[in-house]
């Protein structure tokens, strides 16, 4: 067997597997968490408790305002499936530029408005210097107009430029955050090396593309109405409520040592969730370009589900291999304690495959769907309520929470798919 026989084989079907670009993306993106990670390691080492601290918390709040970044990628990356179905991959290209403007300018406001907000509140969160707040907003800014271009690369199934923007991406965000902070030891040179790393990769998306065809911007279809986006919000916002409901409820329930025990146990399950989203976006166009072959979208639905279930439980097996240095120890996380973070790992991995089916009914154009796991929620937290105010049982009861939501969520799903 020759090589042209081999890459013959392996490429054989590839435009719809489910398995190989799982795999392919986990490759790229697996380092890109890692050297995400390694920054907080570095900024430690290189900083001041004190400028560590706010390091961390500017870091964290560019997070929460990139946070909304999850439905527009949804809801742009289904537009733009869309468009490749009804004019071709030319037009893809075009209505690029178009999304691109529009977050631009949204954008900006956006970020004007955040300064503000950040400039007032700065204080009680840590912030009071306006170079801090003007980065944070850029680095939020910025990563809302590369995802953008994520949500184009999935749309047309570019598994490995998609992987590899990401890693050069984290690649970046370490080398130069690391050379800012050890410049000038200071919190605001790590979060300009955060900002210059998002623009080198904003300046790479034109090369990326440059080779492209585009089309007159009249051959595009138009651009969904903002009323479309709102059944997508209030079905992400379930979907992040109940994920997360567990630590929402141990400000009410937890005090001291107890709610930062369970906050401590809870980072590494909390971790999975956020590892397995850049793979869902990938899944996602797949689930979304099959509209017109039902018997097809169910076998990517289960091939998703196989791939987040085998990569979560992975993930959790893992952790829970190694938790005796992870949790508690020299090494690991001081409040952590063993017995919680086991209950919260199964959680995690239901959590994960919860995720998978939103998102399949998402792609069905059912996002409605998942503001009915609101009603479980509001029953769950009626029973938390109620209970004994310890770790040992908020973690029993949240991952009995999660079990029941996915099988009940995994009803709807068939009950509607035997209607289709």
């Amino acid at each position: 067997m020759t090589i042209s026989d081999i890459r013959t084989l392996i490429s054989r079907g590839y435009g719809d597997s489910v398995m190989r670009r799982s795999f392919l993306l986990l490759c790229l993106m697996g380092p890109a968490f890692a050297i995400n990670f390694a920054l907080y390691y570095a900024a430690a080492a290189l900083l001041p408790a004190e400028g560590f601290g706010l390091f961390y918390i500017a870091v964290t709040t560019a997070n929460v305002l990139y946070s909304g970044s999850f439905v527009l990628n949804i809801f742009f990356t289904r537009y733009l499936v869309s468009v490749v179905q009804a004019a071709g991959e030319s037009a893809a290209y075009a209505a690029r530029g178009r999304i691109e403007s529009l977050v631009l300018r949204w954008g900006a406001l956006g970020a004007v408005v955040g300064m503000l907000a950040l400039s007032l509140i700065g204080k009680w969160i840590g912030i009071q210097s306006m170079w801090i707040v003007v980065l944070i907003v850029l680095d939020a800014y910025s990563a809302y107009i590369i995802d953008v271009n994520r949500a184009l690369l999935q749309s047309l199934r570019k598994v490995v430029p998609l992987g590899a923007i990401t890693l050069i991406w984290m690649a970046a965000r370490f080398g130069l955050a690391v050379a800012g902070m050890a410049l000038f030891g200071t919190t605001w040179g790590g979060l300009l090396g955060v900002v210059l790393a998002a623009g080198l990769i904003m300046a790479v998306f034109p090369l990326l593309f440059s080779s492209a065809k585009y089309v007159a911007l009249q051959r595009v279809p138009a651009l969904p109405s903002i009323r479309e986006l709102v059944p997508v919000v209030f079905g992400y916002v379930s979907l992040i409520v109940v994920s997360n409901l567990d630590v929402l409820l141990t400000y009410v329930l937890l005090k001291d040592d107890a709610l930062g025990a369970y906050s401590a146990s809870s980072v590494f399950p909390k971790g999975i969730l956020v590892i397995v989203t850049p793979l869902l976006q990938m899944l996602y166009p797949m689930m979304v370009g099959r509209q017109d072959a039902p018997l097809d979208i169910r076998l990517v639905l289960q091939k998703s589900v196989l791939v987040i279930l085998a990569l979560s439980s992975a993930i959790a097996l893992g952790v829970f291999a190694f938790s005796g240095l992870l949790c508690g120890g020299g090494w690991g996380l001081k409040l952590c304690q063993p017995f919680p973070l086991e209950l919260l790992l199964i959680s995690a991995v239901m959590l994960s495959v919860l995720r998978a089916l939103v998102l399949y009914q998402s792609a069905r154009g059912r996002d409605w769907m998942a503001v009915s796991m609101l009603v479980p929620a509001a029953a769950y937290l009626w029973f938390a309520l109620k209970s004994d105010r310890n770790v040992a049982t908020v973690a029993m009861e949240f991952a009995a929470f999660s079990g029941l939501l996915l099988l009940y969520y995994s009803g709807l799903t068939i009950l509607r798919e035997h209607r289709s």
